[in-house]
Order: C-alpha cells, then sequence, then structure tokens
C-alpha cells in the first residue's frame, strides 16, 4: 500500500521535477537580477573607479577617498599581470593604518616573490563602514576589469546604517529558500507575482548612525530588525556568490574576526523589569562587577543576572572574563561570544551572520578562508593552545588587526590563490618575500604610524558614540 502511494507521489513529481531540470539546463543567469538590491535602490550611486586624463589608468578619485584609500590599475591588462581584487570594509583598507599594511599589500607582494613569471595587481577597494549591499555595488563595477580573482572580507558593518525592513517578505524557513532556489518557482513567480513594493533609496554618501551626536541613542533592543539584518546579508552574499560565478570570476571568501577579550560590549541595555526584578538585578551586578570579592561568588552573581535578564550583554561579559581570566575556556567561549551577539550596538559581524557565511560558502561549494580559527594560536596564558576565542593580542581594537595579524591573513589568502593558479610554494620564494616585506616596512616613515595611532584614537571615539556630528534631526 505504502509502496503504491510512493510510486504516485512520484509520478505526480515527474512533471515538476522534468521542468526544473530543463529550467536549469537552459535558463543563463541574468546578472542584471543579481546585481538587483532588494532592499536599496541603488541607480544613484557613482564608479569607484574613473579614467585617468590619459584614458591610460582606471584610479579612485579623489573625491571618493573620505572612505577610500588611491588605488588605480591599467586600463589595458597585460598578459603576464594577474588581477586581483580585495572587497570589503575598513579591515581590508587597514585600519587604523592604511592600505600599505593592509593584508592585500603583504598578499601582493608573497605571490610576487613566489610567482616572478607573473606581474601581481592585488587592488585594494576596501571602504570604511561599507556593508556587503555597498560592497556588492563595488563587486558588479568591478567584474568589468578583468580580475582573476576575487578576495571578500565583509560582514562587520552590517547594522551600521538606518533602513527599514517592514515591508520585506523573506524566506525564512528551510521550505521557503528551498523554493526560492527553485527555477521553476521563480519562473512562475515572475509571471505571477504583484510588482514588487518601492525600495529605499541607497544614499551616495554614507552615513552611520555613529556619525551623528545621538547616534548611540538610535541602537535599541530590536530582534526583528536584527534579523532582517542578517536576512539582508544572506541575500547579499548569495547575490555576490552568483555575480563571481556568473563572469567566472574565482571568490575567495574570508571570515571575519574580531576581538570579545579585550572589547566589552560598546551598548548595554537592560531588559524591561518590573521594579522588584531590576532591584534584584542590580544587587547582583553589583556583586560581579566587585574585584574583592572571590571568583566563585562573582560567577555566581553573573548567573544570576542572567537568570534575570538572559541577554543582558554586560552581565555575559562580566561572566566571560572572568572565566577567561581563570582559564575556563570552554565558559568564557559561551559567554563571551554571547556579550558580542547582545551587543546592542553592534560594531562586530555576529554569530548569525559568521554562520550565514558559512552555511552559504558549504551551499556554494567554497572554502572559507577561516579568520576566526587562524587567530586562535593561544590560550589565555599564551601557552600555544587555541581555545576557540580570538587572541586579543591579534586586534589593535575591536576588528582590526595589528599589522603582524594582517600578514598572518595575507599568508592564509595568498596560499588559496596559490592553490588557485598551481603556484607551489619555495623555501626560495618564502625568503624572497621576507626580504621585500622587510624593505617594504623599512619604507614606511614615522608620521605613518602616528597617523594610524591619531585615526586608532579617532575610532575610538566613533565607536563609543562620539564623533560630534550633527544629529540628523539637526541638519
Amino acid at each position: 500500500m505504502w509502496a503504491f502511494r510512493l510510486i504516485c507521489i512520484a509520478l505526480a513529481m515527474l512533471p515538476l521535477v522534468a521542468a526544473e531540470l530543463y529550467l536549469r539546463s537552459t535558463r543563463r543567469v541574468d546578472v542584471s537580477d543579481l546585481a538587483r538590491d532588494p532592499v536599496f535602490e541603488t541607480s544613484g550611486q557613482s564608479s569607484l573607479f574613473v579614467q585617468s586624463d590619459d584614458s591610460s589608468r582606471w584610479m579612485i578619485p579623489e573625491s571618493r577617498w573620505n572612505f577610500f584609500r588611491p588605488a588605480s590599475f591599467a586600463a589595458a591588462k597585460a598578459a603576464n599581470v594577474r588581477r586581483i581584487f580585495v572587497l570589503g570594509g575598513s579591515t581590508v583598507q587597514g585600519r587604523p593604518y592604511e592600505t600599505e599594511t593592509a593584508f592585500a599589500k603583504w598578499m601582493e607582494l608573497r605571490l610576487q616573490a613566489q610567482d616572478p613569471s607573473h606581474v601581481y595587481e592585488v587592488v585594494n577597494c576596501g571602504g570604511v563602514s561599507y556593508a556587503s549591499y555597498r560592497v556588492a555595488i563595488i563587486l558588479d563595477e568591478i567584474l568589468a576589469h578583468s580580475p582573476d580573482a576575487i578576495v571578500l572580507y565583509t560582514g562587520h558593518n552590517e547594522f551600521l546604517e538606518e533602513r527599514s525592513y517592514n515591508t520585506i517578505a523573506w524566506q525564512r524557513s528551510p521550505l521557503q529558500r528551498l523554493a526560492q532556489s527553485s527555477y521553476l518557482v521563480q519562473s512562475l513567480r515572475r509571471r505571477l507575482q504583484p510588482p514588487a513594493s518601492p525600495r529605499q533609496n541607497l544614499s551616495p554618501a554614507l552615513q552611520t548612525r555613529l556619525d551623528y551626536v545621538d547616534g548611540m541613542e538610535r541602537y535599541v533592543r530590536d530582534d526583528q530588525w536584527r534579523r532582517g539584518v542578517v536576512e539582508h546579508f544572506r541575500v547579499t552574499l548569495e547575490r555576490m556568490i552568483g555575480m563571481c560565478a556568473a563572469a567566472e570570476v574565482p571568490l575567495l571568501l574570508c571570515v571575519p574576526t574580531s576581538d570579545v577579550v579585550k572589547t566589552p560590549p560598546f551598548k548595554v541595555l537592560p531588559a524591561e523589569l518590573d521594579d522588584a526584578s531590576l532591584a534584584e538585578f542590580r544587587r547582583h551586578l553589583s556583586v560581579a562587577q566587585d574585584p574583592s570579592i572571590a571568583f566563585d561568588q562573582r560567577i555566581a552573581a553573573c548567573d544570576a543576572c542572567l537568570k534575570v535578564d538572559a541577554e543582558h550583554a554586560g552581565a555575559h561579559y562580566l561572566a566571560g572574563r572572568l572565566h577567561w581570566e581563570n582559564g575556563r575556556a570552554n565558559q568564557a567561549r559561551f559567554h563571551l561570544y554571547a556579550a558580542r551577539d547582545h551587543d546592542v550596538c553592534p560594531l562586530r559581524a555576529s554569530t548569525p551572520i559568521i554562520e550565514t557565511l558559512l552555511q552559504l560558502a558549504q551551499r556554494h561549494r567554497l572554502k572559507p578562508i577561516r579568520c576566526d580559527q587562524l587567530f586562535d594560536q593561544t590560550d589565555s596564558q599564551l601557552r600555544p593552545l587555541p581555545d576557540g576565542i580570538e587572541d586579543p593580542q591579534r586586534f589593535a581594537d575591536h576588528i582590526h588587526p595589528t599589522i603582524a595579524g594582517h600578514q598572518e591573513i595575507a599568508s592564509a589568502v595568498s596560499d588559496s590563490v596559490m592553490v588557485l593558479f598551481q603556484i607551489r610554494a619555495s623555501e626560495a620564494g618564502e625568503e624572497a618575500y621576507r626580504r621585500s616585506a622587510a624593505e617594504h616596512l623599512d619604507s614606511l616613515d614615522e608620521t605613518y604610524y602616528a597617523r594610524g595611532k591619531q585615526r586608532l584614537e579617532g575610532l575610538k571615539n566613533w565607536a563609543a558614540g562620539r564623533a560630534g556630528k550633527l544629529s540628523l534631526d539637526q541638519e
């Protein structure tokens, strides 16, 4: 009886399966569909690269240097040139320093040393505060410039700009996502669905919440908005993967990394509690914060706080630091990442962002470059024992690696590039890279590092909501 029913179901599904297979084998990817953002109208955005006066080069004009650094490449690509674009936010740009010590530069030096038969152009397209949906616009542009590979490092800036997701019908369940990936369903939807709702205009001039004096006040507990941000990131990243696949350009996907040990939450808000619960919470929190009290009592107080407010980022951070300082890595890991994920002002890629990236990499058979694992080499006692927590000494601030950290990322990314181009690493090549890297560092004067320190202080003020600009309401 059951066999007969299964056969009937299979026969009924056969025409649908045949239609799906036919559409997949005959339909060409519409790149314009991939370039279209579901939330923003992006047609008003200007190109990142413009031609030089003599038309010999493409270059980032001075008008874009408020978010990017100068970069250029030849308009006519020579036969022996391998051109790699590195896309992302301020980490790609090398903040708090500049592109001269960003991982893209170390990549270029290492690849050139290991493969002197080619000329490597590694073009740094890192834009300060650029989220994935802005990076996708740049990707659409640079795919027309004959790239041999794209390196993408994104995810930290998704929560910076104001936008609404109230009118977006995201595909949240696995069945909905499966249907969304079906060519047959897509074909039927294009014919039957009503016109799409108006999209929001994406301002050509990027303005983050923290660029205004009341920017920190704009961050509140809003789980629905956060889910919308993560879903927007998923759709955008899938679009970018599809754009590279349609252009037949290899994509190297980096998993962003951040500090969770030295960096407390940027904003902590308690849940809405009644007076009795709030008094209980504050009583336990005062114990947890008191360094004169024994470890066990402070941990118990943290646990009591979290029983009252399970998403309190401050209590999670206190518990995480206490566990970390006492060598209890498993407990520290849970609380430190919970503190990052429940930060009311999320300036670091959250666990849902990272999990989304890893899921899409697996679905599209991409091998991600695990920068989070790369930065986990020691435990809290600096012993060479990875503990599942990124090492704080590898960061200049909450997300930006030190110069040595950039060199580590460059080694991992260039390893993947060498596999892609079938370059066999040699000790002679490594020695040549070490020499060129040392010469490059020697070429940077003291003012370069002084500017980096000043910029780091500015970044700290900005992240603390002290940008000092006018409120949107005052403009």
